[in-house]
């Protein structure tokens, strides 16, 4: 879910929802995506900021990224880049000690143990591009999404 949401719309400016919403389009300055996990459940999220005539669009684009996630399998080589830009966004939140402490709480209180960086890196080379595909459907199901636009 993680690297899921990092090709989506996660922190880096080379996300599928940047590039097609702001880069190519100019129908935002800032849109992105985010995941939350909690013991029992998560909280996957899009946000994006538009002009009122822009709206139907993006949120019609968001939707087409998500239908593509869902229906085409990514290929080798953008798979191979989400990898290694998610293993290079997780080593240097590891060089702040706060981020590090924050991590290992979490996964304790979560997982109940704490993976070291060479386990995780591992995880994360073992994701397949049907895994992600298969994380896509079950969670940008059309039918499961609810939708929050202020005015």
């Amino acid at each position: 879910m993680v690297l899921l949401n990092n090709v989506l719309g996660g922190n880096a400016l080379n996300s599928r929802l940047n590039l097609a919403m702001r880069e190519r389009r100019g129908m935002a300055y800032n849109v992105e995506s985010s995941y939350t996990a909690y013991s029992d459940t998560g909280l996957f999220n899009v946000y994006f900021g538009t002009d009122k005539e822009n709206l139907n669009k993006a949120v019609a684009l968001v939707h087409k990224e998500f239908d593509l996630l869902r229906d085409k399998k990514m290929g080798a080589v953008q798979l191979s880049r989400a990898k290694k830009q998610l293993v290079g966004q997780i080593a240097i939140s590891n060089e702040s000690r706060e981020d590090l402490m924050l991590t290992i709480g979490k996964s304790y209180m979560l997982f109940d143990k704490v993976d070291s960086l060479q386990v995780i890196f591992k995880k994360i080379e073992a994701i397949t591009a049907e895994d992600i595909q298969e994380v896509a459907n079950m969670v940008l199901d059309k039918n499961q999404m609810s939708t929050l636009i202020y005015k």
